[in-house]
């Protein structure tokens, strides 16, 4: 309609003007009166026509709609792209940008040379967590539990914020140090606001790691308050490699995860000494159904290696064969299991059965000192130890995850000194009896041989 109106306006304009001029001007000289008159029938009716074609042609281009865009599909619920549209949508949540650099970003993507290949999510404003990853870049499925308030953005309106987002994150321990109030209620558990979702800030960025930083006090139910750094370092493994040159085969997939965090402490008094000691403590956080395994040292006792936190675990749900933990994982039944250092291998795995034969395989080394001071103990009761290793099975009422947990020996630290862990996670998806294969290499033990849920 913009170019037909100015169009006829134009038209109209020519036909008065040239009835004008032939009429007034030349068909007086040049023709007689009766042709004349003739004459300019014909040319206005001929006119008059040309016009209406015009207009006509004029009408109909304009009444053509212009091509409209194809609407893209919403992409799948559990991709890694609709995380990311979770994470980034403004309409639901704030935006906190973080210094990289001369840029300021809110989530972080970190992927190798094929952008359909593994990838990382990682948010620093939850608590600087890996919040997803995937083998196929932004189509492929999450691999780790999400809660689904972060996927419907209603997450980023509660007050006070959750803790529960999901993902791989960093929180200390003992448990009941921090997370319990000063009387010990169980009932009473709450996780510090100071730790978790508190932000990260990116302290660096480069070609597949980002190290992220938190400095925080947490004040502790002894009266106790630790001023402390946490680090965080995450690097992407694309590809599987092994000191012994390990081929994977052409059905198997694979991605890995690097983890390096540490605490330095800011305080004045010395921890081990003035205040007691404390641990890292590493939480990924996966979905049911399968079983989660906890291969023991060799000379293990497999009677006192472990012990319980919440309900008991009979053999319809843990089981110890060939020096191999197995415990049911549905997260229908609240239950959590702690390993000591002396009885512990070198790191936990998860077999998520998919059915038809097929398997997720999460694979989690870590060092674990038999020497070393551990402090995590089940609430409220007294130990002498700690435990290194841990996995827990919720009953669905914070989502119906299940947990595998590590934990750094604690170290007397002076003002300024530091503490470290690190963790290799490798994910492999395939064939059940290639992921055992894989799996027991790992693990330096048959893991074939254990029981499965």
């Amino acid at each position: 309609m913009r170019v037909f109106f100015p169009l006829a306006k134009i038209l109209a304009s020519f036909y008065l003007l040239f009835t004008y001029t032939v009429e007034k001007r030349c068909a007086p000289i040049l023709f007689t009166h009766s042709r004349r008159r003739t004459m300019l029938s014909s040319l206005y009716k001929g006119l008059l026509l040309l016009i209406v074609f015009l207009l006509i042609i004029g009408l109909a281009s304009c009444s053509k709609k212009a091509p409209e865009k194809a609407v893209q599909p919403p992409p799948p619920p559990n991709s890694l792209l609709a995380l990311k549209n979770a994470l980034t949508d403004s309409t639901k949540r704030p935006i906190i940008p973080r210094q990289v650099g001369k840029e300021n970003k809110q989530l972080i993507t970190l992927a190798g040379m094929d952008p359909s290949g593994p990838q990382l999510v990682i948010d620093p404003a939850l608590a600087g967590r890996v919040m997803g990853v995937s083998f196929d870049g932004d189509n492929g499925d999450n691999l780790f539990w999400v809660d689904k308030s972060i996927l419907d953005g209603s997450y980023f309106s509660a007050k006070p914020p959750s803790w529960n987002a999901g993902g791989l994150r960093t929180w200390l321990s003992p448990e009941d140090l921090f997370f319990l109030p000063e009387d010990k209620d169980a009932k009473k558990w709450f996780v510090p606001a100071e730790l978790d979702p508190a932000p990260y800030t990116v302290y660096a960025q480069g070609k597949g790691e980002v190290t992220l930083q938190l400095t925080t006090s947490i004040k502790s139910n002894m009266g106790k308050t630790y001023n402390l750094l946490l680090t965080r370092r995450i690097q992407l493994v694309p590809f599987y490699t092994d000191s012994v040159g390990t081929v994977l085969p052409k059905d198997l997939k694979y991605v890995g995860i690097n983890l390096f965090h540490s605490m330095q402490n800011l305080s004045d008094g010395i921890i081990g000494k003035d205040m007691p000691y404390i641990c890292l403590w590493s939480l990924l956080q996966m979905n049911p159904s399968g079983t989660m395994l906890i291969p023991l040292a060799k000379k293990a006792d497999p009677k006192r290696a472990y012990r319980d936190y919440f309900n008991p675990l009979g053999p319809d749900r843990i089981a110890i064969e060939n020096n191999i933990i197995s415990v049911k994982i549905d997260g229908k039944y609240r239950s959590k299991i702690g390993v000591n250092a002396k009885a512990a291998g070198p790191g936990i795995a998860y077999l998520k059965d998919e059915g038809s034969g097929q398997g997720i395989l999460f694979v989690q080394l870590f060092t674990v000192d038999p020497k070393g001071i551990y402090v995590d103990k089940p609430w409220g009761k007294k130990s002498d130890y700690g435990d290194a290793i841990e996995m827990y099975n919720d009953d669905g009422n914070m989502g119906g995850f299940t947990e595998m947990e590590c934990h750094s020996p604690a170290k007397k630290m002076a003002r300024g000194e530091s503490e470290f862990h690190e963790l290799h996670l490798h994910i492999f998806k395939g064939p059940i009896p290639e992921l055992h294969k894989i799996g027991s290499l790992l693990l330096s033990t048959d893991i074939s041989k254990a029981k499965y849920y």
